[in-house]
């Protein structure tokens, strides 16, 4: 049994996360409210982009080959999501899946690309969506 961690910005197919979780891993999914426009996080308008970003975790939630011990969604961009998430849940394994391109977000353009292999001896896992 692993503790994996799974960060994502939009819903995994059940075929992805069987890849990354077992069903005896104990699961936490966070989610980063990343459907905002720039006015809109300015203004600490996140209500919306909380909705989106719980919908999307219960969603991995119910694709996930076990059941999740937490799904919690977050304000902050997926960097920082992480970090928190390793601090509070000491992971074995991360998985961070992010868009990438036209289909992301302006909290999440080129995100991927900034996550290391491994964070404080914790191996990650990036997925383009």
């Amino acid at each position: 049994m692993a503790r994996i961690l799974v960060v994502s910005s939009s819903q995994l197919d059940r075929g992805v996360l069987t890849d990354v979780v077992s069903a005896d891993d104990e699961l936490f999914i966070v989610v980063p409210a990343v459907e905002q426009s720039r006015l809109q996080w300015l203004a600490n308008d996140e209500d919306a982009a909380r909705a989106d970003a719980r919908e999307v975790g219960e969603s991995i939630g119910r694709a996930a080959p076990t059941e999740p011990s937490v799904v919690d969604v977050k304000p902050d961009a997926p960097d920082q999501v992480v970090l928190d998430a390793i601090a509070e849940h000491h992971p074995d394994r991360i998985v961070v899946a992010l868009r990438e391109g036209e289909e992301a977000t302006w909290r999440e353009r080129g995100g991927l690309d900034e996550f290391p292999r491994e964070i404080d001896g914790t191996p990650v896992v990036r997925i383009s969506i």
